[in-house]
């Protein structure tokens, strides 16, 4: 039995191409369960419109003009607490994660079929989250990466510290000076930090620490 426009899932379309944007919308809506009821090419319009509030799901692509599907997921996500965000992208490994951490409910692939998509919407919309199955094994993988890094001994205070000015540019005597250590003392937290890191050099140290949330 086919849903009324009620009881219908309402969705709300980000998409830049209007080709694809259409063929999103045809897909939907062959489905009974759904209804589009607002749509947009940039993230800028789609924060602003009135109807994203109506909307249970906001399908929203990663590349768009002006702001990314990223930080459009994020400002939805922060103006509207709850609401649900599923990227609807082309690409995978490289967006699924920042999406996941900007509050998206879900991502999938613009591969997927009608019956993918319809199945990711009714379940985003039923507080669950949807991924492509192609994501899965990635996101395992990851997460496995992350608890062993994790497993690694934990930078201290100190090490933070020295690392943080090191991010800024400060050289080994300016640290020493403001945190009141020697420059040999600099250079010894310096290589403590990097075998924790597990890297050789400032640079690359800076960048582990900052990937694993460190400073």
């Amino acid at each position: 039995m086919v849903s009324t426009v009620a009881t219908a899932v309402r969705v709300f379309l980000v998409e830049d191409h209007q080709v694809v944007r259409e063929g999103t919308r045809r897909l939907l809506e062959l489905d009974g369960d759904i209804k589009v009821v607002g749509e947009t090419d940039n993230g800028e319009d789609a924060i602003e419109s009135p109807n994203i509030e109506h909307a249970d799901v906001v399908l929203c692509d990663v590349m768009l003009p002006g702001i990314d599907g990223i930080e459009t997921t994020r400002r939805i996500v922060s103006r509207y607490p709850g609401k649900r965000v599923v990227i609807l992208s082309s690409f995978g490994e490289g967006y699924v994660l920042s999406a996941l951490e900007a509050g998206a409910a879900g991502y999938v692939l613009k591969r997927a079929d009608q019956q993918e998509l319809s199945r990711a919407v009714r379940e985003a919309a039923a507080g669950g989250s949807p991924l492509s199955g192609s994501l899965n094994a990635m996101l395992v993988a990851r997460f496995r990466e992350i608890r062993g890094s994790a497993d690694k001994p934990a930078l201290t205070d100190r090490q933070r510290e020295v690392l943080r000015m090191v991010a800024r540019g400060e050289t080994t005597q300016a640290i020493a000076s403001v945190l009141f250590m020697s420059p040999a003392t600099v250079k010894r937290e310096l290589r403590n930090a990097f075998d924790k890191l597990g890297v050789n050099n400032r640079a690359h140290a800076v960048a582990e620490a900052q990937h694993r949330g460190l400073i």
